[in-house]
């Protein structure tokens, strides 16, 4: 097939677009609607940020930002926090509903269930939505229209969310904006010459039966990101998880056969994150780091390296979860497959 011609391969692109968007109207227009949520988010004693899969992944770097900041809140998969844990929600508690398209069942069951109890500030790209509707301050991705897999809309709400959370915490926003800037730079430069510089970086994943994605903080958004998407576009064994909890059980079982990537921006657990890749390239487990900071960790045997410029921790999967996008893109064509469409699934979640 023509890779031009396809659709998540062409929402892949608009990423650069969209991140320019969400600039414009959240830091350049000063958007009403932010400065509502922000004002609501003052009053309130505790968030609770909530979505499903990758909607809920976008919320980590925000949550990272907020408990940096001093902010209380807590992250929840919708459907496990509505039929467990909405009691404990104090009175004056304000909800975070993040969900792309704004139907997915378990976020209009939660709004069902919330009846007016608690303000929601409803994250979504659907202006439709019923999300958008019963929330009591909306705030779009500005995304466009999605008609494959997440990928654009996966990077623009982690933009909006860090925005938000920035104007929450009083910071200059020139800080978000410098970062979201760097990342367009960035993904305009990666998308020049990623036909020709790619091919190490897919054929890693050559006869590989599992992959296994790690990160930590907000890193961690990455590495759940990029699982969800080697699911679903070259459908593929794949399972992300704390860099972390790996060591707790996970190392036991993987073998040579299997591949590991790291997502290591330069922060806080760095060191943490390259010592995982010496210790499983000592074990000839195939490893490739997605990293912003200089290393010579590509002397190691079996380990690869994607470096890319460096940014704030806090920001770095908005260029962290593209190259595995387009890496998936390539493995669904190479194995027969039309990237980006659903077979069994659909792209709105209707059944709980």
């Amino acid at each position: 097939m023509n890779i031009n011609d396809n659709v998540l391969y062409n929402e892949i692109l608009e990423e650069p677009i969209v991140l320019n968007k969400i600039l414009q109207e959240y830091i350049d227009n000063k958007s009403p609607a932010l400065e509502e949520a922000v004002g609501l988010l003052r009053k309130s004693p505790l968030i609770i940020f909530t979505g499903m899969a990758t909607s809920m992944y976008a919320c980590m770097p925000a949550q990272c930002i907020l408990s940096e900041g001093g902010i209380q809140s807590h992250l929840w998969d919708t459907s496990e926090f509505l039929h467990y844990h909405i009691d404990m929600v104090p009175k004056k508690a304000t909800f975070i509903l993040v969900s792309q398209s704004g139907e997915s069942a378990e976020i209009v069951h939660l709004l069902e269930s919330i009846h007016n109890r608690w303000p929601v500030i409803g994250i979504y790209n659907n202006p439709n939505s019923t999300l958008a509707k019963m929330s009591t301050i909306g705030i779009p991705i500005l995304a466009g229209p999605q008609l494959a897999c997440g990928s654009k809309t996966n990077t623009a709400t982690i933009a909006v969310m860090n925005i938000l959370v920035e104007a929450l915490l009083n910071h200059d926003l020139t800080k978000p904006r410098n970062e979201i800037q760097k990342a367009i730079g960035t993904l305009n430069n990666i998308f020049k010459e990623w036909e020709t510089s790619f091919p190490p970086y897919i054929d890693f994943f050559r006869d590989s039966t599992y992959s296994v994605f790690v990160g930590r903080g907000p890193g961690l958004a990455s590495a759940m990101f990029s699982a969800v998407l080697f699911r679903e576009v070259p459908k593929v064994v794949a399972e992300g998880m704390a860099a972390a909890t790996f060591r707790h059980g996970l190392r036991e079982m993987i073998t040579p056969e299997h591949r590991l990537i790291i997502f290591a921006p330069k922060g806080k657990t760095t060191h943490y994150l390259y010592n995982l890749a010496t210790d499983m390239a000592a074990l000839d487990i195939p490893v490739l780091i997605f990293t912003n900071q200089t290393n010579k960790l590509s002397d190691l045997k079996k380990c690869l390296v994607f470096q890319s410029e460096e940014m704030d921790e806090f920001y770095s999967p908005l260029v962290d979860i593209t190259p595995p996008q387009l890496i998936g893109v390539k493995l669904a064509i190479q194995r027969g497959l039309e990237p980006g469409k659903l077979i069994i699934s659909n792209y709105i979640t209707q059944v709980e």
